[in-house]
């Protein structure tokens, strides 16, 4: 370790440069993807299925998810929330700026 709390990572350099690419394609990429598919959600409207030469390519559904809301447990049931909180420890990776 170089200072408390750290480690030098000079062998990794290239590494650390080829996250850097990596992520800044995936969020180019994703941007694209949610570009096309909304491209394709507006055109199929509130219809289900797309087609190329009559196959079916995109289907655009409903559908229903139950989940429990934390906002409307807290608010309904506030004694109930508070004896169902839990602190869970989290390491969280980040990638700092270029310098």
């Amino acid at each position: 370790m170089s200072a408390a709390g750290s480690v030098a990572l000079d062998d990794l350099a290239q590494t650390v440069e080829l996250l850097r690419i990596v992520e800044e394609s995936i969020k180019s990429q994703s941007k694209v993807k949610e570009e096309l598919r909304s491209q394709l959600k507006e055109r199929l409207g509130e219809l289900v299925t797309g087609t190329i030469n009559g196959l079916a390519v995109v289907e655009y559904t409903n559908d229903s998810r139950v989940f429990t809301s934390p906002k409307l447990v807290q608010e309904r049931f506030p004694d109930v929330a508070r004896m169902c909180e839990d602190i869970v420890p989290v390491r969280k990776f980040k990638l700092l700026p270029a310098a």
